[in-house]
């Protein structure tokens, strides 16, 4: 079995990646810990992301105390990020509460992550699995030898860059919103969100939830059980690494960008899913 790592970000919504990664993978000699992308944080502040999650694990009612909370260890909590508590439940762990927790600085693509990551590949081939917000460099690719994946909260290629799930709702087309709403698995490339698919899934029923914000979150947390998955087939086999599909340049979808994602979009988004709802349920 080959070293493994999870890299990923201390934003709310991946502390539903991380405990389902300690969950599954705590223990395996092979997974080396997880990465960070944050600069070392206070111990008072780690301290307190530790209490908040062992205090409320699993509740599902946000109360005002939570929330006010929240906003403090985690200061850009969005509505989807709200509204995933109200669908799983507070995650059991913090991003950084793992006993084999590295951070990286805020800049993944900046001198201590580049020296850190040259003297783990000097001497051994690792796999990479991926979530963070942060474009990688091309030099990641080149010394993970290309095993860097990435676990996309959409359908790809059909849906690339971020917020794209709400940016495809404010178009209004039932059909597109259902071809793009789910989770892909793929390998990192040089470009965006265009590496090789290994794995994706769509959501059944998109229409079923209260909001676009619902929405987004399940795909989020969908691909995280996929990306779980995923790890699992690769590791049980030594001899082999899924390939992966490439697609056809020419169904590529638009690459949407999280600063075009603006107050009036974000409104947009929230109609547009509830008009294709009320549509859909006629």
């Amino acid at each position: 079995m080959k070293d493994f790592y999870l890299l990923t970000e201390t934003h709310w919504v991946y502390c539903y990646l991380t405990s389902k990664w300690i969950e599954n993978f705590d223990g395996l000699p092979n997974f080396q810990g997880i990465l960070v992308r944050e600069n070392m944080p206070s111990k008072k502040i780690l301290r307190q992301r530790e209490s908040f999650h062992n205090k409320y694990a699993g509740q599902k009612q946000l109360t005002h105390e939570m929330e006010g909370i929240l906003r403090e260890l985690y200061p850009k909590l969005d509505e989807m990020e709200k509204a995933l508590i109200s669908l799983f439940g507070v995650p059991p762990y913090s991003t950084t509460q793992y006993s084999k927790t590295t951070f990286l600085t805020n800049n993944l693509n900046g001198v201590y992550a580049k020296n850190w990551l040259t003297k783990t590949c000097q001497n051994a081939s690792s796999l990479f699995f991926v979530s963070v917000t942060q474009i990688l460099k091309p030099w990641w690719i080149k010394m993970a030898k290309s095993h860097l994946l990435n676990c996309h909260p959409a359908v790809l290629p059909y849906a690339r860059g971020r917020c794209c799930i709400e940016q495809i709702a404010i178009q209004k087309d039932i059909n597109q919103f259902k071809k793009v709403t789910g989770a892909t698995i793929h390998y990192i490339d040089e470009g965006v969100d265009t590496g090789p698919i290994i794995r994706a899934e769509r959501i059944v029923n998109p229409f079923c939830f209260n909001s676009i914000w619902e929405v987004k979150g399940y795909t989020f947390v969908t691909g995280f059980d996929l990306y779980v998955k995923t790890a699992k087939d690769i590791l049980s086999n030594t001899e082999t690494l899924p390939a992966g599909i490439v697609p056809n340049p020419n169904l590529y979808g638009s690459q949407f960008l999280l600063k075009n994602f603006t107050p009036d979009k974000h409104k947009q988004a929230e109609e547009g899913y509830l008009s294709m709802k009320l549509k859909e349920s006629e």
